[in-house]
Formats: C-alpha cells, sequence, structure tokens
C-alpha cells in the first residue's frame, strides 16, 4: 500500500489544462479541458469521470487567478476516486512532479491567501449568528422594555443586509470543511 503524504488541502475550483504524456517518447498522447475539486502544494484532485492508469506522466497548465498566467508543472496520477467514495467526486489525484521554484511560490502564496480568507469567512459567519442570535434575544425583551425595539430593527436591517453575503461565506466554509 502506497503511503500518502497530506498537506493543508484546499477547495479550489479552477480550470486546468491537462495533457497526457508517454512516457517512452515525451510526447503529448491527449489533452483535457478539467476542473480541480480542491489543491495543495505537491498537488491537486481533477474531476473527471474518464480517468488515467496511476503513475500516467501529465503536463498541467493551470490558471490560479482569472487575469493570471498559467502556471506549468509536471506530474503523475497518484490515486483514483470513484464515484462511490464519500466526499470526492469521481477522478484522480495529481502528485506535482516538477515544478520551477517561483511557481512552486506562487502556488503557496495563492493557497496561503486561500486559506486565511476562509479563516475571515469563518469568523465573519460566526458574527453573523451573533447577530441572529441578538435579534431573537431583543424580540424578545420587547415585551418589557420600551427601547428593545429600536435595536431590534437596526440589527434586523443590518441582517438584511448580510444574508446574501453569509450565504457565500457559509458556501465557502462548507467547501473547505467537505475536504
Amino acid at each position: 500500500m502506497e503511503k500518502r503524504k497530506y498537506h493543508k488541502r484546499l477547495a479550489v475550483a479552477t480550470r486546468v489544462k491537462v495533457y497526457r504524456i508517454d512516457k517512452r517518447s515525451s510526447h503529448i498522447l491527449s489533452v483535457y479541458l478539467l476542473e480541480t475539486k480542491d489543491m495543495t502544494q505537491k498537488g491537486l484532485f481533477l474531476k473527471t469521470k474518464k480517468t488515467f492508469p496511476i503513475h500516467t506522466q501529465v503536463r498541467l497548465e493551470l490558471t490560479l487567478l482569472p487575469d493570471s498566467p498559467p502556471i506549468n508543472v509536471e506530474g503523475k496520477v497518484a490515486w483514483l476516486a470513484k464515484r462511490s467514495q464519500v466526499g470526492y467526486y469521481p477522478g484522480m489525484g495529481i502528485e506535482i512532479t516538477k515544478i520551477k521554484r517561483g511557481e512552486a511560490r506562487l502556488i503557496k502564496n495563492f493557497l496561503k491567501q486561500k486559506f486565511l480568507n476562509y479563516r475571515h469567512a469563518v469568523e465573519l459567519k460566526k458574527m453573523y449568528l451573533q447577530l441572529k442570535d441578538m435579534e431573537a434575544r431583543l424580540y424578545d425583551m420587547e415585551q418589557h422594555h420600551n427601547h428593545a425595539e429600536h435595536f431590534r430593527k437596526v440589527i434586523d436591517r443590518a441582517i438584511k443586509r448580510i444574508d446574501y453575503i453569509a450565504h457565500i461565506l457559509d458556501r465557502e466554509v462548507w467547501e473547505v470543511k467537505s475536504l
């Protein structure tokens, strides 16, 4: 059984151009446009129903941000996920085997920023839930205190303004926690 190393894995949905390479001749056999589900500094998971055999050599062009140039890496298929595996789509895990130092740094910084965004999303979600709780408690207090209604209305307006953002944060947190 092959021992897998674990690195901080983050949800990253980006398109990747995958070149399947012939081991002997290093010629391109086929090209696919796939999407990542998650990523680490050492590899990524590609969603696809059509997987390659384990150890298949690939060349990848991945674009981390829409306005940035693609990063070129080489890798190999390290593991396969079947449709029946809980928490994974059908697809394949790609281990990065060759990458330029500067591009490795770009991936590291991108993932670091994404993780920081995740932590902020968790914190903002917690604040949002506290506001919802305050709104409910103020509603109960309205029966006994004249000024409670004013505070409840202010909090209610704030909640209405951030409901959409809270939904987006919730989805981001769920994506990372579901990995």
